[in-house]
């Protein structure tokens, strides 16, 4: 029945499929160079001028990208890895009259601050940290930030590329801390970072000892005071000047201690701290660091500081600081003992660790006017007072090789006063 009609080669059929297949290519071409021209015209794209801005919803900042890669690396210092609220894994962006404000925050403190930006409105949301590490590699250029008012999606348009990533409501970011002030302590953002910085190593780690895990400030009419104490060392750090009207104290965490020296420069610039009943801000250029008073009463630091120790020891910093890191290598890693001994002029140091049979010894120039004289110390907690001494030569005082050791430099710079206390360790 079939004997006349022929089948159609298997190539015809195959030419016909590749045919249909260029031919969709093409329409499909065709659709996306036309949607994407669309799209183009209706969100218009201009790389080329510093103040360009797409029309990504209705909210728009211009700003340079160091500027504000340079704030967001201060303020990602308070934020925590694992925060108490998830909204505090974020910064909060606020743009009000063509400045862009930026806060970041945890429990115990908040960090605010502006810079200069182009914004076609006043508008608020919190952005995720990963925009820091998506700016940290780009060079210097301006940055187009675009923000849609319903759904907080932010896109970031810089030369050659973009960001897009979703941004968040500000409505359970935590609000400023308003308190009422009548004490105020003034002095430099130089003299705050130096006495934060002199002491806050020597500030106890630990949860259970609230209170020793802190740096206090002191201010009177004549001085202001900086100490920090874990119980086994002590850093007093003082500046001899009117700081305040009447005696203000405050108490700040170790954390948040730690937090203000990376934020504060060592400029001459104004500081100010505003001491309330909860909490305090300090405020120094553009910045205000408001933090939570650490509740409790400080210990009476003044009184386990000698003032009469008989015997005086003065040797050359760096040499003290390098024979101490060579022979805290071979002493007892538990113990990190360091035995002492001078003899008229000179300074032995020396270490060793019985259950591995290792030890060091070193043998240093010094001025010690008297009979040989031996005590033990802690090698890292020393090394932690002797890097922050500046001047070339330290002085260290003793009485009995059971009692307290003061260390400091030989010469005092004008107006301040730095003395550290160590506990000595039994020789066994």
């Amino acid at each position: 029945m079939f004997a006349g009609i022929k089948k159609a080669p298997y190539i015809c059929n195959r030419e016909f499929e590749l045919d249909f297949r260029r031919k969709f290519e093409v329409q499909l071409f065709v659709f996306i160079h036309f949607a994407s021209f669309f799209l183009s015209r209706k969100h218009p794209i201009n790389n080329d001028l510093p103040g360009a801005c797409i029309k990504f919803g209705t909210m728009t900042i211009s700003i340079s990208k160091t500027a504000l890669l340079n704030k967001l690396q201060l303020l990602s210092k308070i934020i925590s890895s694992k925060p108490s609220l998830p909204i505090l894994g974020n910064y909060l962006f606020e743009t009000k009259e063509g400045r862009l404000f930026l806060t970041a925050s945890n429990s115990e403190g908040r960090i605010m601050t502006s810079l200069k930006c182009i914004s076609d409105e006043d508008m608020s949301v919190c952005v995720p940290t990963a925009i820091l590490d998506g700016l940290k590699t780009l060079p210097e250029q301006p940055l187009n930030i675009y923000i849609n008012p319903n759904n907080k999606e932010i896109l970031i348009k810089y030369s050659g590329g973009k960001f897009e990533f979703m941004g968040y409501e500000t409505v359970s970011y935590p609000s400023k801390k308003e308190f009422d002030s009548s004490d105020c302590i003034n002095t430099t953002a130089e003299e705050f970072y130096n006495g934060i910085a002199k002491v806050v190593n020597l500030a106890a780690e630990d949860e259970l000892r609230p209170v020793m895990s802190t740096v206090l400030i002191e201010a009177s009419p004549k001085a202001l005071t900086f100490v920090g104490t874990d119980g086994h060392g002590l850093g007093s750090f003082s500046c001899k000047k009117e700081s305040c009207i009447n005696k203000v104290s405050v108490i700040i965490s170790r954390p948040m201690a730690s937090i203000l020296k990376g934020i504060v420069p060592a400029s001459p610039d104004d500081l100010q701290i505003k001491v309330g009943a909860d909490w305090s801000v300090v405020t120094v250029n553009d910045f205000e660091i408001s933090f939570r008073n650490v509740e409790g009463r400080y210990p009476n630091w003044k009184a386990v500081i000698p003032h009469n120790n008989p015997l005086e020891l003065v040797v050359d910093t760096k040499q003290l600081i390098g024979a101490i890191k060579r022979t805290t290598v071979f002493s007892n890693k538990s113990t990190c003992l360091i035995l002492f001994k001078a003899d008229y002029d000179r300074l032995v140091v020396s270490a060793n660790d019985l259950d591995f049979s290792t030890s060091a010894e070193e043998m240093l120039s010094a001025e010690f006017k008297d009979d040989e004289f031996k005590i033990g110390v802690k090698g890292s907690l020393i090394l932690e007072m002797l890097s922050c001494i500046d001047d070339e030569r330290t002085k260290l005082t003793f009485s009995l090789p059971n009692s307290a050791i003061l260390i400091m430099p030989e010469k005092q710079q004008e107006g301040q006063e730095l003395t550290y206390l160590l506990m000595p360790m039994t020789i066994q």
